[in-house]
């Protein structure tokens, strides 16, 4: 019983030596303070970024001493460790950023995925720049960032992500300077890629695609329980007369309420809400009015939902509806004889063989910004992406051969001259 006593007692007198026995707060986050076991005011300064208190011995027996070393200690220590820091949020990378994300929300899912490469927990760039002042982040911070990147995975992160965060990164620091918070942006590191576009259908491959598709829906031929019907082999036949990309917020996303009919010429103007370069107005060639208006029969159409997808609309899961699409597709490629490790084709492969298809047909007279727009595409996607690996045709062979003065040198054979063109494919 005495021991405890004693256990305590000692314990007390710890305690009271130990404790401070004098503060005085100077300002935010900034005190001295005295204890009983040195004759020395201490200095406690709040580290907020560090989340933590720094404490120091001031090494001054006088009060009005210690508060002047109090004072230098703390601003030498901000300037020295926090140098590159904002001192206040509204000069900070995240809070440009977080400007950045409510301006694209919602827009399209391209800027929802900023978002997600802002807000990556292990190394998303609000993580990694957010408490650093806009103005102190430099072309070597961007390096070092990119190399971050790479220090956490065990593969290297491909060239066109890193070129994606570097993008995002111009996209925050250039509100910076719409505020005037920055004179001119810093150089990004240049980042070296290269384009693999998909491949498309040659005419001959369309051809046999398209016949595969009604033969497997004329035989009812059934994919992991779905039965391919006509219904899905316009789908496909669509998206070579729409333009339209096979995805959620394209061509799977069309709803009745989109799209208007027109007449002289016959076309479809449709209102596509998600496309990847955001909300525009799209038309159609003539074959997909048709095509629109075969699949209800003439007793449904008056009936027609507006709410209603055009495409598979027995799927409310748009998601499901294009999983269950690219299966269908594929079943009819092997149908087809077109599976060829590579050339390997996709839904996408639709949309390049249309808008490769539409420059031959029109020998070239079509209008490539018209085109581009249209397609919710850019002259440079178009002639990077769509275009790269397009054969030259005889019109652009002709014209590289036309001479100034006399006139252009007959090259074409009859039998190339006949080859099906863009319209004739959609005949059969």
């Amino acid at each position: 019983m005495k021991e405890r006593i004693l256990a305590r007692t000692s314990k007390a007198a710890k305690k009271s030596i130990d404790s401070i026995q004098s503060i005085k707060h100077l300002r935010k986050g900034l005190s001295i303070y005295k204890t009983g076991r040195s004759p020395f005011w201490f200095i406690r300064l709040r580290d907020p970024l560090a989340g933590k208190y720094i404490v120091r011995s001031s090494k001054e027996t006088s009060r009005l001493d210690a508060i002047e070393t109090a004072h230098e200690f703390a601003d030498n220590f901000r300037s020295k460790a926090n140098s590159e820091y904002a001192q206040q949020k509204a000069t900070s990378f995240e809070h440009y950023a977080k400007l950045l994300m409510a301006a694209q929300k919602g827009k399209s899912k391209w800027s929802d995925g900023d978002g997600k490469l802002l807000n990556r927990q292990k190394d998303g760039l609000i993580i990694y720049f957010g408490k650093h002042d806009v103005t102190k982040i430099t072309t070597g911070m961007v390096r070092e960032y990119l190399l971050h990147l790479d220090d956490n995975r065990d593969r290297p992160l491909a060239q066109s992500t890193k070129s994606k965060h570097v993008v995002i990164i111009r996209k925050v620091l250039s509100l910076a300077v719409e505020d005037g918070l920055m004179h001119q942006l810093p150089l990004m590191p240049r980042i070296k890629t290269v384009d693999t576009p998909r491949h498309a259908f040659t005419d001959n491959e369309y051809i046999r695609f398209s016949k595969a598709s009604f033969e497997c829906a004329e035989r009812g031929d059934v994919v992991r329980g779905v039965q391919i019907t006509a219904h899905h082999a316009k789908m496909f036949k669509f998206i070579v007369h729409s333009f339209l990309r096979p995805t959620g917020g394209e061509l799977f996303g069309l709803k009745h309420k989109d799209i208007q009919s027109h007449s002289s010429p016959n076309y479809l103007e449709m209102n596509v809400r998600g496309g990847k370069t955001g909300q525009r107005t799209s038309v159609t060639m003539p074959l997909a009015k048709a095509l629109y208006g075969s699949i209800k029969t003439p007793l449904e159409w008056p009936k027609v939902d507006p709410e209603e997808y055009v495409w598979m609309p027995d799927y409310p899961n748009r998601t499901t509806a294009i999983n269950t699409a690219r299966r269908l597709f594929n079943h009819i490629l092997k149908v087809a004889n077109l599976i060829d490790a590579d050339r390997k084709l996709s839904p996408y492969s639709l949309r390049h063989y249309a808008l490769q298809s539409r420059l031959r047909s029109s020998h070239g007279k079509v209008n490539i910004h018209t085109l581009a727009q249209n397609a919710g595409t850019s002259v440079d996607q178009l002639e990077r992406f769509y275009l790269h690996k397009m054969a030259p045709t005889p019109e652009m062979i002709e014209n590289l051969h036309f001479r100034g003065d006399a006139k252009p040198v007959p090259i074409l054979s009859a039998s190339v001259n006949d080859h099906l063109s863009f319209e004739e494919h959609d005949e059969d």
